[in-house]
């Protein structure tokens, strides 16, 4: 494409929506066969947003009916049709003419913006720093049934935090105002993509501040409190972990009878099976 239109690879195209909707079809278009490398990329397209999309109101959902359980656990599946259709009206107006810029500005600040950074960073530090990186890691052993490597726990309190502090001090000095192709948006734009960052920003030291001052307490008796953990497991998560418990000690116990017998003298080959037998 840079040889056809004479510019250099880098003038070519920019990051954002035209890089997936303008550029990527125009370099299918001259592969053959055209229509078959089409499709596969437009598959690949809805697949990707629909797994994007499943992730995100699943972690939506999850958040709001385990906050509210009583009132919304028996109604999860209309709750969740209603949310999807709200959601689905606030996406209308980026399919209108000017709705590029809208989807721009989202992107932007929103999507791919510090906001992002700032809500992962804290969900690191609650994990890893208040929770406990080595309670977290015994949890997935839990989960999975082996312990993971080390180098995930050295990520998850030292190399994640700091890389993620990076990025966000980098963001503000090489900061630059946005653009979408020539077209430069005005202060106001600019006004309106911070204040949809701090939206989501916001909530983090807005609620510090409200448990802080509506929690009583001196500060820090209020401070220790906040950063304990109070998480409590669910009567259905300790019965399964008990029984899960008492199934593996019954397994331990004919495993011990099974090299008991294996190990008499007195049996030989025949009487081993024979005893295999009763003790399974």
């Amino acid at each position: 494409m840079a040889h056809q239109k004479g510019v250099e690879v880098g003038e070519v195209v920019q990051s954002g929506p035209a890089l997936a909707f303008l550029v990527y079809p125009e370099v299918v278009l001259a592969i053959a066969p055209s229509p078959f490398w089409a499709f596969l990329f437009f598959i690949m397209l809805l697949n990707l947003g629909l797994d994007t999309q499943f992730s995100s109101v699943e972690s939506l959902m999850t958040g709001l009916v385990d906050n509210w359980p009583e009132q919304l656990r028996p109604h999860r599946k209309k709750f969740t049709l209603g949310m999807t259709v709200f959601m689905c009206l606030l996406g209308l107006p980026m399919i209108t003419r000017g709705g590029i810029y809208v989807f721009q500005l989202m992107d932007f600040y929103a999507a791919s913006g510090l906001s992002l950074l700032w809500c992962v960073f804290f969900q690191t530090i609650a994990i890893c720093w208040v929770f406990g990186a080595k309670k977290f890691y015994l949890c997935i052993e839990e989960m999975i049934g082996y312990r993971v490597s080390m180098y995930w726990y050295v990520c998850w309190v030292f190399l994640a935090p700091a890389f993620m502090v990076f990025i966000f001090v980098f963001y503000f000095v090489r900061y630059s105002p946005i653009t979408m192709g020539a077209y430069h948006y005005p202060a106001w734009g600019e006004v309106l993509g911070f204040a949809i960052s701090l939206s989501s920003m916001l909530w983090v030291p807005g609620y510090a501040i409200y448990y802080l001052l509506s929690t009583k307490g001196s500060w820090s008796e209020v401070l220790r409190q906040g950063v304990t953990p109070v998480i409590k497991p669910r009567k259905e998560a300790v019965m399964a972990e008990e029984k899960a418990r008492l199934t593996c000690q019954d397994v331990r116990d004919v495993e011990m009878n099974i090299e008991a017998d294996l190990s008499d003298d007195s049996c030989d080959s025949y009487d081993s099976k024979r005893c295999l037998g009763e003790d399974l």
